[in-house]
């Protein structure tokens, strides 16, 4: 190698000592297992550092082909010592301070879109869900209104006009029919409660 080659070499270990040191602390910073869960870094610490392997060839690679040297080595350590010793704590201060600000800045933006789309939208639809469950229960209600007045108004009828034992039949054809009409509407009754069941926030009113 020349030089150059050599002094760039170095320059890039030395980077990524204080690479690998500000990587590290990240790493630490979010993964915390128990100690019940400890097994998970032997999986998660080779992956790490086998990350860090690959950044590492990919920048010497443009550089000297990938060669390693002994000095190479000692930059790398160089490196990351000066992170442990001078950089650490500020580095962690200043991550811990924007990673505070980020969540911060994502909780107001999830809280506004929110407010903003998601309830209106879900407003809407309740409204909507409302609205057409009280006309479907106003028809029905409509529905069996007209279906038993001429019922009840020829039974008035017929009880002027023929005899008492034709009248007793003919209630008990108009209860059976009556019966059927209740079914249905127990029918469509359970069919409106599904509907509910899908909207869980439609409230208990039946207007």
């Amino acid at each position: 190698m020349t030089l150059r080659e050599q002094f760039l070499s170095l320059m890039v270990m030395l980077l990524m000592g204080l690479w690998v040191g500000a990587s590290y602390s990240v790493y630490g910073r979010f993964l915390h297992p128990g100690k019940k869960r400890r097994w998970i870094l032997l999986f998660t610490d080779p992956l790490f550092w086998i990350l860090q392997a690959l950044i590492l060839f990919a920048f010497l690679l443009p550089i000297n082909e990938g060669r390693l040297r002994f000095y190479m080595f000692l930059g790398a350590i160089l490196g990351f010592s000066f992170y442990k010793a001078l950089l650490e704590h500020p580095f962690l201060f200043l991550f811990d301070k924007l990673s505070s600000l980020i969540v911060r800045i994502s909780r107001f933006f999830a809280k506004t879109v929110y407010q903003l789309i998601i309830y209106p939208i879900f407003f809407l639809l309740m409204l909507v869900y409302r609205l057409c469950r009280m006309t479907v229960s106003a028809l029905l209600r409509i529905l069996l209104f007209l279906l038993l007045f001429p019922l009840k108004l020829l039974r008035g009828i017929l009880r002027l006009i023929l005899p008492e034992k034709w009248l007793i039949g003919f209630k008990n054809k108009v209860i059976r029919v009556h019966q059927q009409i209740l079914k249905v509407g127990k029918f469509l009754s359970g069919w409106r409660k599904k509907i509910r069941s899908l909207f869980p926030g439609g409230g208990s009113d039946d207007g």
